[in-house]
């Protein structure tokens, strides 16, 4: 059974004060800038469509170096605020669902998709649509939390997303406002076969082992012991790690002989 878009994400009590946390977000916002250039080296004349762009805030960061950008998100209220707040020539928001768009396919050098597949009505349709919109070459910039992790990070529940619809229902409505647990998150070798034709370059590692290099030393503090473990448990026990990092390139069209 499909389910129904997610149209108020922004009126979830535990979702608001992360949505307009003006610190967190553009340090979110560096470290995927950092990243694509990490990958790219540069990216001034390339366009970038970030899905589930929210508030605008993050979206704001990356229109600072890419030529043309666009934010994606249904929440009304989220879109007004953006467009409030970051009018810019290079800077459009549109209030649409990612797989409602009318955009030409092939057409985008760069796609972010920061921990939204979990939110949507069908995480295939927007794989598909990402591979629709992107040049071939492009990448799509994957942060996808992973099911299997302690706390829940959404809701700060433990365990919540490992356990059956009907049971993380009533774990949620005991310990919440909210009625219904939607988030349906996936686990690292699902996350493989969602991400399956596209060719996936893995940062999680990267990221985990030089943080300050790709503007996470907020998240995790090198040299330290709590960084020492958190490397070994995450070279040792990937499939546990709560959030992966993938580059999804997009392969290029080989030409007939």
């Amino acid at each position: 059974m499909s389910k129904d878009y997610q149209f108020n994400y922004s009126e979830i009590s535990e979702s608001v004060e992360s949505m307009y946390d003006f610190k967190n977000r553009i340090l979110k916002a560096k470290k995927t800038i950092r990243i694509l250039k990490d990958y790219f080296e540069e990216t001034k004349e390339f366009n970038l469509l970030d899905i589930g762009c929210s508030s605008g805030i993050m979206t704001n960061e990356y229109s600072k170096h890419f030529k043309e950008t666009v934010g994606v998100d249904l929440d009304s209220k989220a879109i007004s605020y953006a467009e409030n707040n970051f009018a810019k020539k290079n800077l459009t928001f549109l209030c649409t669902p990612i797989e409602e768009n009318n955009f030409e396919e092939n057409v985008f050098d760069v796609i972010t998709c920061s921990h939204i597949y979990e939110h949507v009505p069908d995480d295939k349709i927007l794989l598909d649509n990402i591979f629709k919109l992107l040049k071939p070459g492009g990448v799509c910039y994957f942060a996808a939390a992973n099911k299997f992790q302690v706390i829940e990070p959404h809701y700060k529940l433990p365990f919540l997303s490992y356990f059956p619809k009907k049971i993380a229902n009533f774990y949620i409505r005991l310990f919440t406002k909210e009625n219904e647990y939607y988030e349906n998150h996936k686990s690292y070798r699902e996350l493989k076969n969602l991400v399956s034709k596209f060719e996936t370059i893995d940062y999680t590692l990267k990221v985990i082992k030089n943080p300050s290099k790709y503007s996470a030393g907020n998240m995790l503090k090198e040299k330290t012991l709590i960084y020492y473990f958190v490397n070994f448990i995450a070279r040792n026990f990937y499939f546990m790690i709560p959030t992966y990092i993938w580059l999804l390139k997009k392969p290029l069209i080989k030409e007939s002989s």
